[in-house]
């Protein structure tokens, strides 16, 4: 059975009524599995996937929850706005992987205010390999989704990068609602 957005975000919504802005501890991490001699790498915020080749990797936890930004400014119920997010980076083999905490509304009791994500970027030097992607369901009946990016093309359920011949290819995992309200999942692939 896929995961259901609604179901994932329950705790975050739990968590919210009762004046937290961030889900418990263990939904605001996820590891991140990286070969350092090959740079394959994987990374999902859904703990089914896995990466698909068998190869040896180190499992490093990122706590993209702690990178959440809030304000001064606090809602009507006395909750924090958020603001923005810090950065936190990992190297494995030649790409950079870049982690920052992404959100829906500032309000978290806003419309899909509960909602917190974590957010990745890939780069090789200084060339972006894979642009800022949320590691979330997404659904493109919401236009909620286009705050942080276009609904599928900027969220994913995994991400892996995958040794091949000639380099690396970028393989991008993303679920989403469609406009006829079916779950659809597709892979995008980079080279």
């Amino acid at each position: 059975m896929k995961p259901s957005f609604t179901l994932r975000s329950l705790p975050l919504l739990l968590g919210v009524s009762a004046g937290f802005a961030l889900a418990d501890p263990v939904e605001t991490s996820l590891p991140l599995y990286c070969n350092q001699r090959t740079g394959a790498l994987f990374v999902s915020g859904f703990p089914d996937e896995q990466p698909s080749l068998q190869v040896t990797y180190s499992k490093h936890v990122v706590r993209w929850g702690t990178l959440l930004k809030v304000g001064p400014e606090k809602n009507q119920w006395g909750d924090p706005l958020r603001t923005g997010s810090r950065n936190a980076s990992n190297k494995c083999g030649p790409f950079k992987v870049i982690f920052s905490s992404g959100f829906l509304n500032s309000n978290p009791q806003g419309e899909l205010g509960a909602i917190d994500f974590p957010v990745v970027e890939i780069r090789k030097g200084n060339k972006v390999i894979l642009e800022q992607t949320a590691l979330e369901l997404c659904d493109v009946n919401l236009s909620r989704y286009n705050y942080f990016g276009e609904c599928p093309d900027r969220w994913a359920k995994s991400i892996e990068v995958v040794p091949t011949s000639s380099g690396h290819e970028v393989r991008v995992k993303r679920a989403f609602t469609d406009a006829a309200s079916k779950d659809v999942e597709r892979i995008d692939l980079y080279k």
